[in-house]
């Protein structure tokens, strides 16, 4: 099992590829301008090494705290939030760990705060994405077994019930439905041991069928569909600007790109020594957030919630909080 870590690291998609490999082994500042008055934006927030959920207006005001992890550790805690295609339920990542080891599972609470109710048992269930309908979930799953472990895409009804094995075949990361809810995006490792700038990102009917590649060398992870379906931003590794620690190991900070959802069109959008991660849409489609920072603090400040156009340009910091993790932007109308 692995060893449990402080939130900042272990919601990173790079760190939950370690992690799952490990245990395979083992067994208000800114204000985003043009940004959608009546919405709101979800993230982790670390405090020391837990992490809890908030949404905030895209303007940085009207804070709220939306969870309490009940770790007993001082370790974990929730992140990765998605919002229901209403607007009134978040759908999370809640890692407890126990005597130092991660254990998690997929929660929902209500938007705006209150009891969470866990969907799935873990003990490795993690990057939930909500069908445009509302009825699916799907997420990664570690599959451990002695004889054929893995690192698959599974479902599960909006309730938690009737898993389902989407995927088989790859080491399966960051599943992100389409706004019609036909296919699915998502990033593919050919092994446990590929270094996450290797992971490929791959689109497939949202029966698990028709798998493909996106793109001709199209490599990232956290795919993220524009609200009518017809670009993904994403986070490549390629540019190797910056590094999440001093090792020469360490993996690459991230860069944000969209690509047209044929794969064609390929733009880079953001170019910083930070490690920008995790991109989201606004409802209208003009802007993306995202969170940008550093894991070492003397390589800099820890992660801030920014927001820039999704043609490129400038990026405004939101709000006067550090160690987000990531964001999510929700449906058009929600307070």
């Amino acid at each position: 099992m692995p060893v449990a870590k402080p939130a900042a690291y272990a919601r990173s998609v790079k760190v939950v590829l370690a992690a799952a490999a490990a245990m395979l082994l083992a067994g208000a500042g800114g204000n985003a301008n043009g940004a959608p008055a009546q919405s709101r934006i979800a993230f982790g927030l670390e405090h020391g090494s837990v992490s809890s959920l908030y949404t905030v207006r895209p303007n940085g005001t009207g804070l709220r705290r939306v969870t309490v992890p009940p770790t007993r550790q001082d370790l974990g805690g929730d992140s990765g939030p998605v919002w229901s295609p209403d607007g009134r339920r978040l759908v999370f990542e809640r890692n407890l760990p126990y005597w130092g080891n991660d254990r998690f599972r997929l929660n929902a609470v209500p938007a705006t705060g209150g009891i969470a109710k866990a969907l799935t048992p873990g003990p490795f269930d993690v990057m939930p994405s909500v069908s445009p309908d509302g009825r699916r979930i799907a997420f990664t799953r570690l599959v451990a077994s002695v004889v054929t472990p893995a690192i698959s895409l599974f479902t599960v009804n909006a309730r938690g019930q009737r898993p389902a094995q989407l995927l088989a075949g790859g080491f399966d990361l960051s599943p992100a439905w389409s706004p019609d809810g036909k296919a699915i995006v998502f990033s593919r490792l050919l092994s446990e041991t590929a270094p996450i700038d290797a992971a490929e990102l791959f689109v497939a009917a949202a029966n698990g069928s028709h798998v493909r590649p996106l793109g001709p060398g199209l490599n990232g992870v956290s795919p993220a569909w524009s609200p009518d379906g017809s670009r993904l931003a994403f986070v490549s590794f390629a540019d190797h600007n910056g590094a999440t620690c001093p090792g020469s190991n360490c993996s690459p900070n991230g860069e944000l790109y969209v690509v047209n959802a044929d794969g064609s069109g390929l733009r880079r959008l953001t170019s910083s020594r930070a490690d920008d991660e995790h991109p989201t849409w606004s409802p209208d489609g003009t802007r993306i957030a995202f969170a940008s920072g550093f894991v070492l603090s003397k390589e800099g400040h820890r992660p801030w919630l920014m927001a820039m156009p999704a043609v490129g340009g400038h990026a405004v910091r939101i709000g006067r909080f550090a160690g987000v993790l990531d964001p999510a932007w929700s449906p058009a109308g929600t307070r």
